[in-house]
């Protein structure tokens, strides 16, 4: 298989570690704060790949530095703003909004580094975004006070997704994802410190469990398979792929929260992958594929 197409479905595999994620982050964070709770994500994360991938440490230069602490600080962002946003709005309106991050991307690179986009992208993230209301948004869609961190925070993902494109290199993919993962910690640790909220050693067991799975396949896998893929699929596929979060998000609530999937949940999933399918396919007559180059 194509190693494009073996990336493709690694980050799918990965959005539904992040699918199931989500009910564990509800539950842990009651036992502290925000803040501690990221700290512990990407501590143990940047932790076990430096375990994992030892000998490309060396590779840790200045320039991997520099990259880490762009794509960490967007990341973190955007986490942050996310989880505030699951606060002070509701699970639909948050998933939602977090979902136009595959709309701006396009739009970012037009905009700011002048880009030209595949129209194909575009009717696929239109394609995309239908999927993802019809996904997310069960019933029906009002604006809430908490949305407004919603939106920022997609647009903090979607200047990370760019950033990744334009620092992360084949050959240090690793190193980055190890250098960003470190610099979240920090930035976390700092935050938890002013945090008046913050237990540093929960003493609930659930926690733990919860933080093993948010931090190592939900977040260890995932942003190293994300970040490598992105090389091989685009900044607008790895966008597009993310969009299977709420899928896999829809179907753990049927196991782990008894809830129930719908016409629109099957639907909807139907034209995410629809859309996947349109940004990868390259249709006859015009060559439509845009390839992905450094900005």
């Amino acid at each position: 298989m194509n190693r494009k197409y073996v990336y493709l479905l690694l980050v799918i595999l990965g959005t539904s570690f992040w699918g199931i994620s989500f009910s564990l982050v509800k539950m842990t964070v009651q036992y502290t704060s925000q803040s501690v709770l990221l700290f512990y994500k990407f501590a143990i994360a940047a932790l076990v790949l430096s375990i994992i991938f030892f000998r490309q440490l060396k590779q840790i230069d200045c320039a991997v530095w520099k990259a880490g602490m762009i794509t960490g600080a967007a990341l973190m962002a955007g986490t942050s703003l996310q989880t505030m946003a699951i606060k002070h709005t509701s699970v639909s309106n948050a998933a939602f909004l977090s979902g136009l991050a595959t709309l701006l991307i396009p739009i970012l690179k037009m905009t700011l580094y002048r880009k030209q986009v595949s129209p194909k992208i575009w009717f696929a993230c239109i394609v995309a975004l239908v999927g993802l209301y019809m996904v997310a948004v069960q019933d029906g869609f009002t604006l809430r006070s908490g949305d407004i961190w919603a939106i920022a925070g997609a647009v903090a993902f979607s200047f990370y997704i760019i950033y990744v494109g334009k620092y992360a290199t084949a050959e240090k993919v690793i190193p980055s994802v190890i250098t960003m993962m470190t610099c979240c910690a920090v930035g976390s640790a700092v935050m938890a410190i002013f945090d008046t909220q913050s237990v540093w050693i929960p003493l609930h067991a659930d926690f733990w469990w919860g933080i093993l799975f948010i931090a190592l396949p939900a977040t260890a896998f995932m942003y190293a398979v994300s970040n490598t893929a992105q090389r091989y699929i685009g900044d607008e596929g790895v966008a597009i792929a993310y969009l299977f979060e709420p899928i896999f998000a829809a179907v753990a609530g049927v196991y782990l929260l008894n809830e129930h999937l719908t016409v629109n949940t099957f639907i909807g999933g139907g034209l995410i992958i629809l859309a996947m399918f349109i940004s990868e396919y390259n249709f006859p007559g015009r060559k439509l594929t845009v390839k992905q180059a450094n900005i």
